[in-house]
């Protein structure tokens, strides 16, 4: 019996050791970056954007905040990023196979960047956006490339961590966070405000409200132990008592409802005309993921396709501190973020 036992532990090998799940965070992460209108230019008087929301993309004029959405525990100490920008195929990288020089972006920044400039220090930076006389007739289907370049650990800094990415082949980044996201302008019917064909969109199109954030506003938290069941409101940043053995279940709350309803039509890149207007209701496809800093039990992560569903798990007997991260995108340009806490009753 023995040696069938020892048989099968061999057969079994590497394959038999359990992998440390994906949602179990342990060292910081980088989930993306996003673009925040905080301060609205001429253009805006455009658009309706609705009350409690916020715009995520940008007109000429407009100051935006952009930040980078890191997860990571308490004790993991998080240097502020480097941020780079530029607006043509490849443009990032040309700064180091082609041995073009980090210069700082020009204030305030134009929609035409040709080489990759360093656009400020921070965990979130603000930028103002020149005129539109900046964003050329082909730039319809671009958008501003923007990376962030970070570190992890206060052994290294980001100046070293962007150094390291400039060499060929990349090396020793193993302590950095990096992470590159593309904003697009818009609508772009406002953008160019003063192109004839525009009369030609229908006026539902012009008057929807802009491409908005599905930003986290609470959570609906139900505990659950037996027949005894617990349900409770709580803000992003909130603090969660839960005992073990408990199964828990977070449903994030979104401002507005979350997914957009809204009209896809097109303006005439070419300048030959508008076709015939077209116009398509359409609604955001949300992905939402979440996260947590502790290791529990029976962990169930939501349907990414549907924005109702829960997320859930059970208490382990011996429960620590943790966070749990929500992060949210939709198929525009819009991007959410939120954090709860949990702690034992039993501490």
């Amino acid at each position: 019996m023995r040696t069938l036992a020892l048989g099968a532990a061999i057969l079994c090998g590497a394959a038999c050791i359990p992998s440390e799940p994906y949602w179990w965070i342990q060292d910081a992460r980088m989930l993306g970056t996003r673009m925040l209108v905080v301060e609205p230019g001429g253009y805006s008087t455009l658009l309706q954007v609705p009350p409690g929301q916020r715009r995520a993309t940008a007109l000429p004029l407009d100051t935006v905040e952009i930040e980078w959405l890191v997860a990571a525990t308490e004790d993991v100490e998080i240097q502020p990023p480097i941020w780079l920008a530029c607006t043509r195929g490849g443009c990032i990288e040309a700064y180091y196979n082609r041995g073009h020089g980090i210069l700082d972006c020009p204030q305030p920044l134009p929609f035409d960047i040709p080489w990759a400039c360093r656009l400020g220090e921070g965990h979130k930076i603000r930028v103002g956006f020149a005129g539109a006389f900046t964003l050329s007739p082909e730039f319809y289907y671009a958008g501003l490339s923007i990376m962030a370049i970070g570190s992890r650990t206060p052994d290294v800094s980001s100046q070293t961590c962007l150094e390291r990415y400039g060499t060929t082949p990349h090396a020793g980044l193993e302590q950095c966070l990096i992470g590159r996201d593309i904003h697009i302008p818009g609508p772009l019917w406002a953008v160019l405000p003063f192109a004839p064909e525009l009369a030609e969109l229908p006026v539902d199109f012009i008057a929807q409200p802009p491409d908005t954030h599905p930003d986290v506003v609470g959570f609906r938290v139900s505990r659950e132990l037996g027949a005894e069941r617990i349900e409770l409101l709580a803000e992003p940043d909130d603090t969660v008592l839960v005992a073990p053995g408990e199964r828990v279940t977070v449903l994030p709350l979104f401002v507005g409802g979350g997914a957009q309803d809204y009209i896809e039509n097109s303006v005439d890149a070419d300048g030959d005309g508008p076709e015939e207007p077209m116009p398509v209701m359409r609604t955001e496809f949300l992905e939402i993921n979440a996260q947590l800093t502790a290791l529990v039990d029976q962990f169930n992560a939501p349907n990414r396709a549907d924005p109702e569903a829960e997320i859930e798990w059970v208490v382990s007997d011996h429960p620590e501190p943790m966070t749990m991260f929500v992060s949210v995108r939709d198929n525009r340009a819009g991007r959410g973020f939120a954090r709860l806490h949990f702690d034992s009753t039993t501490r």
